[in-house]
This record gives C-alpha cells, structure tokens and sequence, in this order.
C-alpha cells in the first residue's frame, strides 16, 4: 500500500470514526434504566425482539416498576419501587440497582474505548503527516 492509499485509508477511518463519535456522545449524555414486570406468561412476547413501548398492546403488558436517569454531568433521577406498605420492594431494588451498575460500567468502558480509537487515529495521521 503506497504512502497515499495508507494516508487515505487512515483520513477515512478517522472521520468515519469521529461521525460515530458525535452520535455516540449524543447517545451517552443520558443514562436511563428501566426496569419493567409483567406476567410470566407474556414474557415470551419479546423473545428475539425488542421492546417497543409506542405499541400499546406491548405497554399495557408491562408494569416499570423502577427508573434511574442519569445525565452526563451526574445530576441524577431515580423512582424507587415500593409496595402497598410504601415500603421498598427490595427485591425489585437490588436487581434495578444492579443493572445500573453495569449500565455505567458499559458507558465507562464504550467512552474509554472510543477515547483510545480516535487517539490512535490521531497519532496515525500525526506520524503520515511527518
């Protein structure tokens, strides 16, 4: 591959790369996690498909039972799931907890991965240049 083929093809990745990176960012400024019952027997409704809830027949079959949002500059919104006590039904808790655990986890790791993609593009293109 001449010196021109290899300066193209990296330009190209780099701005294919930073057109993925600006939905990307517009993707990860909110974090939102619902968690959501519904009758075991309809449950097999989503297999292999996903969630809609714009179809109402779909939303009428589901009950949110919690909801975290957290905004990119951490300022952060959360339901808590209670009974008819109003207290907390910590079994729907500790699960919802968890999944916003890995919820952050998984941002974390796609901001640091997309990081390191445009940094080595980046150097690439610095060592072309000369």
């Amino acid at each position: 591959m001449s010196e021109s083929e290899l300066r193209y093809a990296i330009e190209k990745f780099t701005k294919d790369l930073a057109n993925k990176a600006e939905s990307f960012v517009s993707d990860v400024t909110t974090l939102e996690v619902r968690t959501f019952s519904m009758p075991s027997t309809q449950i097999s409704l989503l297999a292999g498909g996903e969630l809609d809830l714009a179809d109402q027949a779909m939303a009428d079959k589901l009950r949110l039972r919690a909801y975290t949002k957290i905004d990119f500059d951490c300022d952060t919104t959360v339901c808590l799931p209670v009974d008819a006590n109003d207290q907390i039904d910590r079994s729907v808790w500790d699960m919802h907890q968890s999944m916003v655990s890995q919820a952050l986890q998984t941002r974390e790791t796609m901001l640091r991965t997309m990081g390191d993609a445009l940094a080595s593009a980046l150097e690439a293109l610095q060592r072309i240049a000369g």
